[in-house]
């Protein structure tokens, strides 16, 4: 089933964010099952929206290469929507 996830960053910043992100977007357009990331400040912190065919396959990207990255990831909680429809250009 697709997936939306989105990931909650307590205290993360936009700078914070723009530091990981040039070595992880290359991965993360590669990874089986990725459709698309988007991120955006907010209150009290950062998040990331991504859509995922499959929340496994998302689960094994953050763990293998997001998780070993961030500088505290207990400050992270991540939420999964089961999607109904997608609707791309």
């Amino acid at each position: 089933m697709t997936v939306l996830v989105r990931i909650s960053a307590t205290g993360m910043d936009e700078a914070t964010y723009d530091q990981l992100a040039p070595e992880l977007h290359p991965l993360l357009k590669k990874q089986p099952g990725f459709i698309m990331h988007v991120a955006y400040p907010i209150p009290g912190g950062f998040a990331v929206g991504e859509v995922w065919e499959s929340k496994a396959q998302q689960e094994t990207w953050y763990n293998e290469f997001v998780t070993p990255n961030l500088p505290d990831p207990d400050a992270m909680s991540t939420e999964y929507f089961e999607l109904h429809a997608i609707v791309q250009p």
